[in-house]
């Protein structure tokens, strides 16, 4: 399957090495980013402070979940601050989980 982008960095993320981070502070979300894990190559977004395991993200059930988390924010008044991080992030986790349904259906 496809690869991520380290929104850090710009080189290759792999599933299993990436990290999905960004941003909560009072009712404010965003930078929204997928990374590699913090190290010395690649630093992450050092001022995020709510992080999931891109594996895990990226699947459905964690996708949905992540979608859930964003409509109760909303719903308790968050403001998201930064859209374009997260339809960049949004795009490349659909990217994945489409290419893995087309893979698993033989397209």
């Amino acid at each position: 399957m496809g690869s991520f982008i380290c929104d850090s960095c710009g080189r290759e993320v792999g599933l299993y090495d990436g990290i999905l981070s960004w941003y909560r502070e009072g009712r404010e979300l965003g930078n929204f980013a997928i990374t590699h894990r913090p190290c010395q190559y690649c630093l992450g977004q050092p001022n995020n402070n709510v992080y999931r395991d891109l594996f895990r993200v990226a699947s459905v059930k964690g996708y949905l979940a992540f979608v859930q988390y964003l409509i109760t924010r909303w719903s308790e008044g968050y403001i998201l601050k930064d859209f374009p991080s997260l339809q960049k992030t949004i795009a490349q986790i659909n990217s994945h989980i489409h290419e893995g349904i087309a893979n698993l259906l033989g397209e």
